[in-house]
């Protein structure tokens, strides 16, 4: 079923979900059976696809639970929304929570139950608070790795959001990409100096991965997504706390979300930080000695929360 090899130390899911949206949007869905420790909503990042939520699905089986994930609307195998299906689109984020409810609704999904935990990561972390927010799911525990609270754009990049997002959606071009926006996979770049892991086996499976199957691939994302993307991250700005027992995984050397939005949105969403020395931005694929520590903070809020 996978489209590709599995990452090292990934399993492959029990069983493959086509699913559909509410209004029609056609997704690859998945669903990995554990014990009788309840449902995992896995939720991936901008970019990402199930081969690559196998590593973190298997630690979550080998820990009791069922596992569910989807591939988001314009990534992965699931419906590319736009002509050039390696631009990174999405009119609103809230177009992610029909994903989700596609997901949980799916019948499989359903006959195990309300989801016991949420694992997300990056651009997952903000699509599931946002769901959490709206009312949408309501987990017991909330695990988020790197959550996108805000994006790591520096002076310059805040400077041309500022201007060219305004008059981009005045003109419709909200489906273009930004001038001297990446047109190729950021891991085409190579291993060299990346932002995302010190694991070079697992940076190598990724781009691998894309070669052997094209259309996984996805570049940089649209003036709409950043829209959306900066829109989200104002509504989560002004929510909080959770009311359920949460962890934030941070890496020192985190590039990609904003470290600080992390540090701040912590305490308002009452979220224990655990900051794991030495990491980059995908702790659950880190070098084995990382991603021990970052699960050794996962058991641990688990184990407190009870679930």
């Amino acid at each position: 079923m996978p489209a590709v090899s599995l990452p090292p130390g990934g399993i492959p899911w029990d069983q493959e979900l086509p699913l559909e949206t509410a209004e029609g949007v056609r997704l690859r869905g998945a669903l990995w059976r554990g014990g009788d420790r309840g449902l995992a909503l896995l939720l991936n990042g901008r970019t990402e696809f199930l081969e690559k939520c196998a590593v973190p699905a298997a630690e979550l089986v080998k820990r009791g639970f069922s596992v569910a994930s989807v591939d988001w609307r314009g990534q992965g195998l699931s419906q590319r929304l736009l002509d050039n299906p390696r631009k990174g689109h999405v009119s609103a984020f809230t177009d992610f929570h029909l994903d989700l409810q596609a997901l949980t609704e799916a019948p499989a999904v359903r006959e195990i139950g309300a989801p016991r935990l949420m694992l997300a990561h990056s651009m997952g972390g903000a699509i599931g608070l946002g769901a959490i927010a709206r009312g949408a799911v309501a987990p017991d525990a909330v695990i988020l790795s790197a959550p996108m609270l805000g994006i790591c754009l520096g002076v310059t990049g805040r400077l041309a959001t500022g201007i060219l997002l305004p008059p981009a959606g005045a003109l419709g071009l909200l489906e273009r990409w930004p001038p001297f926006a990446p047109k190729t996979p950021y891991v085409f770049k190579g291993y060299r100096k990346n932002v995302l892991t010190g694991d070079q086996a697992m940076f190598d499976w990724m781009a691998d991965a894309l070669r052997d199957e094209p259309r996984l691939q996805l570049a940089a994302p649209t003036m709409g997504w950043m829209r959306a993307a900066l829109d989200e991250g104002a509504y989560l700005a002004n929510h909080g706390p959770l009311g359920c027992p949460a962890l934030m995984l941070l890496g020192s050397a985190e590039a990609v979300v904003d470290p600080a939005a992390i540090r701040t949105g912590a305490p308002r969403l009452g979220a224990e930080l655990v900051q794991i020395d030495g990491a980059r931005h995908e702790v659950l694929i880190e070098t084995p000695s990382l991603r021990d520590q970052a699960w050794a903070a996962i058991d641990g809020l688990l184990g407190r929360a009870g679930v």
